[in-house]
């Protein structure tokens, strides 16, 4: 399942891990996760990145940082770290063409923070989809 949160008066700013967090109902120490295409977020963040659950978890805390571009994949917790790969959303088509499609196919789902101006959610299970819909009213399917 694809989504994408735009235009919405209630989002402080785009994009927050900590509201995904709320919106899909996760833990983010539950998993594991691969940054690239980073602009935003904090100085020791490298593009691409691997990052611990626990470990985003306490940087989010410290501070609520805004990703104006990143592609966020997410990863059962123990997957072994790699940053050979480097996802995109700066210039890439393939989000909006159709049906988008996890740029890491091993991940579990992707968040996409497009621009400041939007966040993607690409291969959420149905779960993951039916909290987001309950739990941020402004999200509409991506197509």
């Amino acid at each position: 399942m694809n989504f994408i949160v735009e235009n919405c008066p209630e989002v402080k700013w785009y994009t927050s891990l900590l509201d995904v967090e709320s919106w899909l109902g996760i833990d983010l120490r539950e998993y594991d996760w691969h940054f690239s295409d980073i602009e935003g977020a904090w100085d020791e963040l490298n593009d691409p990145s691997w990052v611990l659950g626990e470990n985003l978890h306490k940087k989010l805390k410290e501070c609520d940082y805004q990703f104006s571009w990143a592609v966020v994949s997410a990863f059962p917790k123990g997957t072994k770290p790699f940053t050979t790969e480097k996802p995109f959303a700066d210039g890439n088509a393939d989000l909006w063409n159709g049906h988008a499609k996890k740029q890491l196919k091993s991940s579990l789902f992707e968040i996409v923070c497009f621009d400041s101006s939007a966040t993607l959610f690409i291969g959420l299970s149905h779960t993951l989809g039916e909290n987001l819909r309950c739990n941020m009213k402004a999200v509409k399917e991506l197509r």
